[in-house]
């Protein structure tokens, strides 16, 4: 059995609101009655034309446990839950249950607990390989990079630098415990690195998925010969944690004689990710990850096309946008 609720369907130009099927919650699901789902680049993208759309999409949702089918033992009607999967753009959805997490129930803005962005974040550090001592420059301060920051290991590595062309983003990555913040836009990033660090950096993370900025990590990290000691530096490594939805060159000469490591940290490099999405959960109750900066604009689902005519627009002042129900 079926019923009829609204969901937000989104195809390249276009963000309308359309009635679609819910079945009831089948063994092990949970049927969510949406708060709020977050705007992920994936879904601008769409948006955009540069992937495939024409589907209800979202998958950052938190809401309030409508019903649950045979065999959920985790939640029960009337918890208040994040979770994974979706499609979250609508005004009720059904998850696994074990992609499902309560919070508390005093919370007054559930927006903040959205945590499958956080996942991906908590598997980004992982994957990234941060050693104690090391110092990482981070490429982009969007939502995602600002995330990465929080969740870093900071008291143990040596320096974090980040980079970004908007200095309202940069003031939060400091204030976020970035020791140097940089500006392509207005110094040599390469040269202040270097300055900065006495050398490259053991690990550039690239979290903006523009452009271009493989070929800035690859300037930033050690390896190679070193023509004033006349000795090879062991190669660091770059982290590919941004998404580079069109494909492009990257410098694979330099990548070679720098003997540098490249690791890609996308969710489905995950070994676990349910496991990096209840770690997530975890960190925000330990105040770890605060959203409460980072959530700048909210759209009613009514209002879909100018959220996501927002998002793709990016004004100064947009981190992270949410569609509310």
């Amino acid at each position: 059995m079926c019923m009829k609720t609204e969901g937000i369907l989104i195809s390249k130009g276009l963000a309308k609101t359309v009635e679609i099927d819910v079945a009831k919650p089948g063994r092990n699901e949970v049927l969510i009655e949406t708060e709020a789902c977050g705007i992920c680049m994936g879904d601008v993208y769409a948006f955009q034309g540069k992937i495939d759309g024409g589907r209800v999409m979202g998958h950052e949702g938190v809401g309030v446990v409508a019903q649950v089918g045979e065999g959920v033992k985790n939640v029960e009607a009337g918890d208040r839950v994040t979770a994974l999967g979706g499609p979250a753009f609508a005004r009720y959805y059904k998850a696994d249950c074990q992609n499902v997490a309560e919070i508390p129930s005093d919370v007054e803005d559930m927006a903040y607990w959205i945590s499958e962005p956080l996942a991906c974040v908590v598997n980004g550090i992982r994957g990234s390989e941060i050693q104690i001592g090391d110092d990482v420059c981070l490429i982009g301060c969007g939502y995602m990079g600002l995330l990465l920051i929080q969740a870093m290991p900071k008291n143990t590595m040596r320096n974090l630098v980040a980079i970004d062309v908007q200095n309202t983003r940069l003031k939060l990555a400091k204030q976020f415990g970035a020791d140097y913040v940089l500006n392509p836009n207005e110094a040599d990033v390469v040269g202040e690195v270097r300055d900065l660090l006495g050398g490259e950096a053991d690990i550039a993370i690239e979290a903006s998925g523009a452009p271009g900025t493989l070929h800035l990590a690859t300037e930033l990290v050690r390896g190679g010969w070193a023509r004033e000691t006349g000795r090879v530096v062991q190669g660091g490594k770059i982290v590919i944690f941004g998404r580079h939805v069109l494909d492009e060159l990257v410098p694979t000469e330099k990548w070679h004689t720098k003997g540098l490591t490249v690791l890609n940290t996308a969710p489905s490099s995950s070994a676990d990710f349910n496991r990096d999405f209840r770690d997530a959960v975890r960190l925000l109750r330990k105040g770890v990850f605060d959203q409460e900066l980072l959530i700048t604009h909210r759209f009613p689902y009514r209002d879909a096309q100018t959220a996501f005519e927002t998002a793709s627009e990016k004004p100064v002042d947009y981190i992270k946008g949410v569609i509310t129900f």
